[in-house]
């Protein structure tokens, strides 16, 4: 443990060339390693895409600071709420061309003339009806599962 607070201080009395920052340095690069040589490599992405995030919110940040007399504290805050007001507008854009895609999808002309009150009654009646007995059909299908077999002596090789 000491040889840890020694690394990571870099106060052993002399000149020591392993300071705390190669430390964190080092363990940085070991752990991105692990990550690119794992099967979970896609994680990789979601830590390159939050650090360019942050450098996006560092630039506006260091921008609103350098043209007002913003403290650097506000200017995070006022940073982010920009990023954020950026990010909800690009959502709101994506859901708009969604839902204008959605309404785009044809619909079938049949010829038939518009139903009546009471046999569009029946109809959803019949529908509901319908959907009841296709739910209980799957709920005894569902009694029935097909599953491999258990045994006494059984010891997994591989654990998730």
């Amino acid at each position: 443990m000491a040889i840890l607070t020694i690394m990571a201080t870099g106060h052993t009395g002399s000149s020591s060339a392993f300071t705390g920052s190669t430390l964190g340095f080092v363990l940085l690069v070991i752990g991105l390693l692990a990550t690119f040589l794992s099967g979970r490599r896609y994680l990789l992405s979601y830590l390159f895409a939050g650090m360019g995030y942050w450098v996006v919110v560092e630039g506006i940040q260091s921008i609103l600071v350098n043209m007002t007399a913003m403290s650097r504290g506000y200017g995070y805050a006022a940073a982010l709420v920009i990023s954020w007001l950026a990010i909800a507008a690009f959502i709101g854009y994506r859901y708009k061309q969604y839902s204008a895609q959605q309404q785009v999808i044809p619909v079938k002309r049949t010829g038939v003339e518009p139903l009546s009150r009471r046999s569009a009654f029946k109809l959803i009646v019949n529908k509901v009806a319908m959907l009841r007995k296709a739910a209980k059909t799957r709920k005894q299908q569902a009694k029935y599962i097909e599953h491999t077999p258990i045994y006494n002596n059984y010891k997994p090789r591989f654990r998730n």
